[in-house]
């Protein structure tokens, strides 16, 4: 058997967010006001999406937070099928208006960034048209504006699935879709094991070397040729879930504890994959990516 891990050690994780809206299209903030707020709460990276409409990254008022190039595209939907929209990450061009996702996708690769497929659940997106795209580097597995607004903010079910019939690792992202500060802002965001410039963290991404988080924290993430071991920010328990959301493991303080901030999971050998999930105590979850379990 053997452990295929995305995760590169030691770790230097930087917290940013991938999906953010301004006045340029449906926000409620100019980007000079979206950009101080993540700046004056640490985030370490940043980038505008508006609908339509290309951010190039080169926005002031940063200070050391680093500005990356982002739109968010839409395909058009019919009496049959809602909207989808698909953020694209890096991209050095406009992405002009294309009537069907793969297009949108091919776009955003030869504009030089990266296909993120939005918010799935809360697009209401038929699996069939999820699972025949290709070409993009994964999917918001978490999105706190469509969380709050309409209780459709996670995609687990879209990932479990994916994976588990595909047999390969669909890598994932938490973000905030922020609208408006004082109701989306912080809600949802990812953290990347990289150096703090852009090809690193685009690197990162593309390998899976990335969690998505509410509000856990992974501290650690060590695998060796038998175990998965995490070490993490204090927790009601840790689980390690397998093919279609099968919850494999709890792992859960013990009796005379309150939280548990380690977990170890050693694989059996069919479960096509273990992701790990990070339940703190007030509900809110991390998520790592997946490692794929070779029998």
């Amino acid at each position: 058997m053997r452990i295929v891990s995305p995760y590169t050690y030691p770790h230097n994780w930087l917290k940013g967010n991938f999906h953010t809206h301004t006045t340029r299209s449906d926000g409620k903030s100019s980007p000079a006001e979206v950009i101080a707020a993540y700046r004056d709460d640490n985030y370490d990276f940043l980038a505008l999406t508006d609908h339509h409409k290309l951010s190039k990254g080169d926005e002031g008022g940063a200070g050391d937070m680093l500005l990356l190039p982002g739109q968010e595209c839409h395909v058009p939907g019919d009496s049959k099928v809602f909207e989808y929209h698909i953020v694209g990450l890096g991209v050095k061009k406009q992405i002009p208006a294309i009537p069907d996702g793969q297009g949108i996708i091919d776009a955003i690769r030869k504009a030089g960034g990266m296909a993120f497929v939005a918010h799935p659940r809360w697009s209401w997106m038929p699996y069939e048209i999820f699972e025949g795209l290709e070409g993009y580097v994964g999917m918001e597995v978490h999105n706190g504006n469509c969380e709050v607004t309409t209780a459709r903010g996670h995609s687990v079910d879209y990932w479990d699935k994916f994976m588990t019939e595909r047999k390969k690792p669909l890598y994932v992202v938490g973000v905030d879709d922020m609208h408006l500060l004082s109701r989306d802002f912080g809600t949802s965001w990812t953290c990347v094991n990289a150096k703090k410039n852009a090809r690193s963290i685009y690197d990162a991404l593309k390998r899976g070397d990335a969690y998505a988080s509410s509000g856990p924290r992974f501290e650690t993430i060590y695998v060796n040729d038998e175990s998965i071991t995490v070490h993490t920010t204090a927790a009601k328990c840790v689980k390690f879930v397998g093919k279609y959301g099968d919850v494999r493991q709890v792992t859960e303080p013990g009796t005379l504890g309150e939280y548990v901030k380690s977990a170890t999971y050693h694989p059996t050998g069919n479960e096509v994959y273990i992701r790990v999930e990070i339940h703190a105590h007030d509900g809110r979850i991390a998520w790592s990516n997946p490692f794929m379990i070779e029998p």
